[in-house]
């Protein structure tokens, strides 16, 4: 990994997440605007290719999950007037809880590059959704709603969001991945999430803020992925040598197990409260 072409390609997703935050609480009009301009460019570019490949066709599919399918509907439900929103609210909140769910089954298929992390993964993806499940009944799969046209999550608790953040640390580690570009990933969505917080006068918890943060930072960083912004400079510096597959191994499997332990705790506590609550 050359050092400096990481340092330029950290301070483009820096900015253009910062960029990206800002729009969301004060410019949805635009920014909608902006996921649009890029799935329409993200499609041409993709339809323009005369043989695209397995990896070509993967990364287009998932910038139109996360653009079209995934940040678009959040920015355009914002913008509805109030009463559409309210009628509405039930039927785009079970979009939501799909997807969110279904965005983290999903990564169960994950390619695990012959890595006993990526076996572990799977485990863990699915004590996570199992985890987020358990929240969402809590409140009786009504997670979602608007406040000054901002959209928020209310069943992804700290904890949650806690131990979600080394398990996809471990996730972006494996071989499928182009890991220097989603190094900062975690970082960029915790930080968004205060940031939101703090704009809107800390109105709410602050885990209410994690879905729309932490959707902002993933669409933008692979966007970024898929369309790196080249330096405007010649790259020289020095470069590091990539972790072997094994020594991440060492380092990222203990942690696994601790998320592991950590999510089925909470699974098994919400399902007693759960019980408690039925037989109240």
């Amino acid at each position: 990994m050359d050092v400096d072409l990481f340092l330029w390609n950290s301070l483009i997703a820096i900015l253009a997440v910062t960029l990206f935050c800002v729009l969301a609480r004060l410019q949805q009009t635009l920014l909608l605007i902006v996921v649009l301009a890029l799935t329409l460019f993200s499609a041409i570019n993709f339809f323009a290719l005369s043989a695209p490949d397995s990896k070509d066709t993967m990364g287009f599919v998932k910038l139109m999950f996360l653009l079209p399918i995934g940040l678009g509907p959040l920015l355009t439900f914002g913008l509805l007037s109030p009463s559409i929103q309210q009628r509405y609210l039930r039927e785009f909140t079970l979009y939501i809880n799909f997807a969110v769910t279904a965005n983290i089954v999903i990564m169960i298929f994950t390619p695990d590059g012959d890595t006993y992390r990526g076996l572990l993964s799977r485990l863990v993806c699915l004590a996570l959704a199992l985890c987020l499940v358990g929240e969402m009944a809590k409140v009786k799969f009504q997670t979602t709603f608007y406040d000054q046209g901002l959209f928020l999550f209310r069943s992804s608790p700290l904890a949650w969001i806690f131990i979600h953040a080394p398990y996809r640390l471990s996730l972006v580690s494996l071989p499928v991945f182009d890991t220097s570009h989603y190094l900062l990933l975690e970082p960029l969505s915790l930080l968004t999430m205060l940031t939101l917080y703090r704009l809107q006068d800390r109105r709410h918890p602050i885990s209410y803020y994690f879905g729309f943060a932490d959707t902002l930072a993933v669409s933008t960083l692979t966007m970024l992925s898929h369309f790196p912004i080249p330096p405007p400079f010649l790259v020289k510096g020095p470069s590091l040598g990539s972790p072997s597959q094994d020594l991440l191994d060492l380092i990222l499997v203990p942690i696994q197990i601790v998320v592991l332990g950590m999510a089925l705790w909470i699974v098994v506590v919400n399902r007693r409260k759960s019980c408690d609550s039925h037989r109240s």
